[in-house]
């Protein structure tokens, strides 16, 4: 498959992966939120190497991670790059009419730092436990029933959704044809994506024939959850601290 799995790791040993997954969630969010709150550039790196230290201890393996934040990482580096030239300061440099300031510079990676590191925090919930694991940890955290479905059906079939694309690409390259900068390939490519709207309706429809004749009822069972160690509490309250420590620099 080609799209990016996030259970492929989840299978794994180590201190992150066994955590218990609502004390896991609860505590990871918290530690999140302390590091979107940091408002400077030493908090926001000591957010990030938290982080990582994370990153490493749940053992997740490079490439994996590399994989993921790279979408994070290019999302973020637009922030470095125009607020300095956007925002007045001190400048850095003057060349003609260019001076980029040194507060815009600041802005910017003060956000792409924050943002780096609430990213693996963010794929330290999702990859450790299966998302079915997740989302019941946090449906007994109070998420609506309704959101809970919208989750683990969308997580569900926006893979096939992604084969399906894949293979009328496939189709197409095969019959010749070649992306250009035209109105005929503007007309082919809309055409393509109306056909996978249409079958994505088909689709979803079938499903949902198939779940009423098995009987559901609007409900989604998936599995029980085990029981809060202390173990568990002892991470809660390292994470937890960790989250203090950030703002108290």
């Amino acid at each position: 498959m080609s799209h990016f799995d996030l259970e492929e790791c989840f299978r794994l040993e180590s201190p992150i992966h066994c955590w218990e997954a609502r004390a896991r969630v609860l505590s990871i969010l918290v530690l999140i939120f302390s590091v979107a709150l940091a408002g400077d550039i030493p908090k926001a790196l000591a957010g990030l190497a938290v982080a990582l230290l994370l990153i490493v201890i749940s053992r997740l393996p490079l490439d994996h991670v590399a994989r993921f934040m790279k979408w994070p990482a290019l999302f973020l580096l637009p922030f470095v790059i125009i607020l300095p030239f956007t925002t007045s300061g001190d400048p850095l440099f003057s060349i003609s009419a260019i001076a980029p300031s040194a507060q815009g510079l600041s802005t910017g990676l003060l956000f792409f730092i924050r943002g780096l590191a609430a990213a693996l925090l963010a794929l330290l919930i999702v990859a450790t436990a299966p998302f079915t694991v997740t989302i019941r940890a946090l449906r007994d955290m109070g998420l609506p029933g309704s959101l809970e479905q919208i989750f683990l059906f969308a997580y569900r079939y926006i893979f096939l959704l992604n084969e399906e694309l894949t293979t009328m690409s496939r189709s197409m390259d095969s019959k010749g044809f070649i992306k250009r900068s035209d109105f005929k390939t503007a007309r082919i490519l809309s055409l393509s994506l109306a056909m996978l709207l249409i079958r994505s309706y088909e689709r979803a429809e079938e499903v949902f024939l198939a779940m009423i004749s098995r009987g559901y009822t609007g409900t989604i069972h998936v599995g029980s959850r085990r029981e809060i160690g202390m173990d568990d509490i002892l991470k809660c309250f390292l994470v937890l601290s960790a989250a203090i420590g950030i703002q108290a620099l």
